[in-house]
């Protein structure tokens, strides 16, 4: 495990906005015990407090990602987690009258987990004397697997959320499952048009 003095600057920045990441989760499930009608999202504030460790769980199975794309993640899941959820922008944020904070998120995911993907799969075909090449059309298909499992996967989160809690997660902007369908749609589009610019060999 690297030490503070070895790593990057950009490493540190992260350090300090995932340990802020969790502080804000914390704070958010104490004042749920002080007045759960203002502040009813336990489980999301919860997964706030829990989703730092990610980069600590990948680093288990070798799937260390970079400096670079933990803080692009860490960037949309800031816009998506605490403001999104914690905060109530997907709610309470309009453009031209309309609540689109929550398509506007769902859209820039696909484009997130694009290059996550991509950075995963690149982990296998190490560069140097042990370089290995890739077919592009794996690469694509591997890209858009990944996004789609990835938009699935919040979606699942989202009805378990509900489902135990009594949340309204799925129930954010419109019920039903055409609304959470649009999410996956949107994430699964950007997800795609990424992959085949960024799935060339380097």
């Amino acid at each position: 495990m690297k030490t503070w003095k070895d790593k990057t600057t950009l490493g540190k920045i992260n350090t300090v906005l995932l340990a802020l990441f969790s502080l804000t989760g914390v704070v958010m499930t104490i004042l749920y015990y002080i007045n759960p009608e203002v502040y009813p999202k336990i489980g999301s504030y919860l997964v706030t407090i829990i989703l730092p460790l990610l980069p600590r769980f990948l680093k288990l199975i070798r799937l260390e990602l970079s400096d670079q794309m933990i803080f692009i993640a860490l960037i949309f899941a800031i816009l998506s987690m605490i403001f999104g959820i914690d905060f109530d922008f997907y709610k309470n944020w309009y453009i031209f009258g309309n609540p689109c904070y929550d398509k506007i998120a769902h859209i820039l995911s696909g484009v997130v987990f694009a290059f996550v993907g991509k950075e995963i799969m690149l982990k296998f075909y190490p560069t140097g004397k042990e370089k290995k090449d890739y077919h592009r059309g794996f690469a694509t298909l591997f890209i858009i697997g990944f996004v789609a499992l990835t938009a699935a996967g919040w979606e699942c989160y989202e009805f378990l959320y509900d489902q135990i809690t009594g949340g309204h997660m799925q129930e954010l902007i419109a019920p039903g499952v055409a609304d959470t369908m649009w999410d996956i749609l949107g994430a699964l589009g950007a997800g795609i048009i990424t992959a085949f610019f960024i799935s060339k060999k380097k």
